[in-house]
């Protein structure tokens, strides 16, 4: 074989092996930015909604990356509940304003 060609393979090779490894390292660098805002979300919930607990967020700082992922999914199931509760809400009242006005009328007209 050329010594050109040992190169080129030797080449394609090294480009290979380069381009994997920033593949890798880039998947993990965009976890560990992942987890960090996750955990920033957190805290910021904290001190939210417990007035900045000492306690909590020292054991916000103890969770590991799955426990937060997890939060942060309980997190969204509740928000989007919400949401659906609300809708639900609206609607229900709009219901019971329709339903008491018809009943008024009703009142008046037998009497």
């Amino acid at each position: 074989m050329k010594k050109s060609t040992k190169v080129k393979i030797g080449v394609g090779v090294i480009f290979a092996a380069s381009t994997a490894t920033a593949v890798v390292i880039s998947g993990q660098l965009i976890e560990k930015a992942r987890h960090a805002s996750n955990r920033h979300k957190v805290k910021r919930f904290v001190n939210d909604k417990f007035d900045g607990s000492e306690t909590l967020l020292s054991i916000v700082d103890k969770l590991s990356d799955d426990d937060l992922d997890n939060m942060m999914n309980i997190l969204d199931k509740i928000k989007s509940g919400k949401k659906r509760v609300s809708v639900y809400g609206d609607s229900i009242k709009d219901t019971t304003d329709d339903l008491r006005n018809k009943l008024m009328d009703f009142v008046d007209k037998v009497m």
